[in-house]
């Protein structure tokens, strides 16, 4: 019979977590797989960045509820189950076109963080 240390486990969604939203933050202009796999708008226009946060409750929100409330995203799947959403900001000008909005959802499919990379 073998036990499972919690920080063991901890320590390896926390490597999952840094790994998936190092990938997003690296991702460039044209998205993870180049220009035929951009990264998502939100559904609606209008839709600012922190609304989009504001609408996601981390522990809450799930897969299905995100998806109806911003849209499609460009989905990064692990094969621990993680998985993280990218969504660009809609907007004309190429600088604020790089502001990404990052949820990572945990393998039970609700959201375990968000993160809003702002235009550099």
């Amino acid at each position: 019979m073998t036990t499972r240390m919690p920080g063991k486990q901890l320590m390896r969604t926390g490597l999952v977590m840094l790994l998936g939203f190092g990938l997003a933050g690296c991702a460039g202009p044209a998205g993870f797989l180049g220009a035929d796999n951009k990264a998502s708008a939100f559904r609606d226009p209008g839709m600012s960045m922190q609304n989009a946060r504001d609408a996601i409750v981390v522990g809450q929100s799930t897969k299905e509820g995100v998806s109806a409330a911003l849209g499609r995203a460009t989905v990064v799947k692990f094969d621990s189950g993680f998985e993280v959403w990218l969504y660009r900001a809609n907007s004309s000008s190429e600088a604020a076109a790089k502001a990404e909005f990052v949820i990572l959802f945990a393998p039970s499919g609700v959201v375990k963080k968000t993160r809003i990379r702002a235009a550099s």
